[in-house]
């Protein structure tokens, strides 16, 4: 995790303990940089001038145990220089402070943890807060993100091809609707067209009959008129 501190509005320093002591040196080896300023130079850290508290403050931040979960978040700390001066002169101060960054720097993000956090300190309390910013997807939320992704273009596919279906078959039903409403239809034209020649065909042996009986009349009267000619 990138672990920034601020010393403050003023330009700050960050401490970071690289080098081993010198050879032949009484010092304690993997001492930290309280531990040496306690036992070296100073009893107490009201002593201390404000830079060597600030590394002293920066020095047990960076002991504080870290989470796993947040070795790739980048946390900024800023703590002003009126809250490192309470904190230098009011012991309960400086463990109230320290021990809400060991609970920040405990948090369990689990899978997807911020990318990045800021915590700043004032002298007071009531104006100190921290807050995180985005999400960083691991390698699991990933694969769960897919699955889910999968998942519902899986169930997307399967209301297409349900809704294409029910698509289908109402076509079909509509279409047998259809024509059996056509064939209804033709039939009755069928039958009105029957009728219709029916009808004609009665017309028309009438017309026939009517001409044959006239025809007959003639031909009655035509052979009446001839014997009345000869008498």
């Amino acid at each position: 995790m990138d672990n920034k501190i601020s010393a403050g509005y003023s330009a700050g320093t960050n401490y970071e303990n690289t080098q081993a002591p010198a050879s032949g040196s009484n010092e304690k080896v993997g001492a930290s940089f309280a531990d040496k300023m306690a036992e070296k130079y100073y009893p107490s850290v009201k002593d201390m001038t404000l830079s060597e508290y600030k590394l002293y403050i920066h020095d047990k931040i960076n002991s504080l145990p870290l989470h796993p979960s947040q070795k790739k978040v980048f946390t900024f700390i800023d703590i002003t220089d009126a809250a490192y001066r309470r904190m230098q002169f009011d012991p309960a101060y400086e463990q109230k402070v320290l021990n809400y960054l060991a609970e920040s720097r405990s948090v369990n993000y689990g899978c997807c943890p911020p990318q990045f956090a800021l915590i700043h300190i004032e002298d007071s309390w009531d104006k100190s807060y921290g807050y995180t910013y985005g999400v960083q997807k691991c390698e699991r939320a990933r694969r769960a993100e897919e699955r889910r992704r999968l998942q519902a273009e899986r169930a997307k596919k399967a209301r297409r091809k349900k809704l294409l279906k029910e698509y289908l078959k109402k076509k079909a039903e509509a279409k047998r609707i259809q024509d059996k409403l056509l064939e209804e239809r033709l039939t009755a034209q069928r039958l009105e067209h029957r009728s219709l020649m029916k009808a004609w065909d009665e017309k028309k042996r009438k017309a026939q009959a009517f001409r044959a009986y006239e025809a007959s009349a003639v031909m009655i009267y035509r052979h009446m008129k001839d014997k009345t000619e000869y008498l």
